[in-house]
């Protein structure tokens, strides 16, 4: 895919969404409770799955900038965290994160000095955990945001 495309699935997929709904909406209207809740104790939360795709976008910034990709130690500790603070103002913190890493994630792959090969994964890897936030908003009961 060239860059013009990726980046308009990018944008459309935060924006509009895509095949299904907006990656904004789908955690906008959360309470930290329901973004902490796990259907089971070994599951992950949509607040884990969030921190998970945070990760994963800073880290592919990091290397553009550096090339330095993070130490198993790094993955262990941030991969998949539990929330520290289950509080609006935490929840709120993590939502702005993502945010955030969806604007910068969308200003490198306008770059035309920036190599996007790796960049350009994080599109299908997003929306297989944008999916699983659908879901786990439907075990909690929440209406479609569709």
């Amino acid at each position: 895919m060239d860059r013009a495309g990726l980046l308009k699935f990018w944008n459309d997929a935060w924006n509009e969404g895509l095949w299904a709904a907006a990656w904004s909406k789908s955690v906008a209207d959360l309470t930290p409770e329901q973004a902490a809740w796990k259907p089971a104790a070994e599951r992950h939360s949509i607040w884990q799955i969030v921190s998970h795709m945070i990760f994963w976008r800073r880290n592919e910034l990091r290397r553009l900038d550096t090339g330095v990709a993070p130490t198993q130690e790094e993955i262990a500790r941030l991969n998949f965290p539990e929330p520290a603070e289950v509080s609006a103002n935490a929840w709120r913190k993590t939502v702005r994160e993502l945010e955030e890493t969806q604007q910068r994630i969308a200003a490198a792959m306008a770059d035309e000095r920036m190599r996007i090969q790796r960049v350009a994964y994080l599109l299908p890897h997003d929306c297989y955990h944008f999916g699983q936030i659908s879901y786990l908003r439907a075990l909690l009961g929440l209406k479609p945001i569709e």
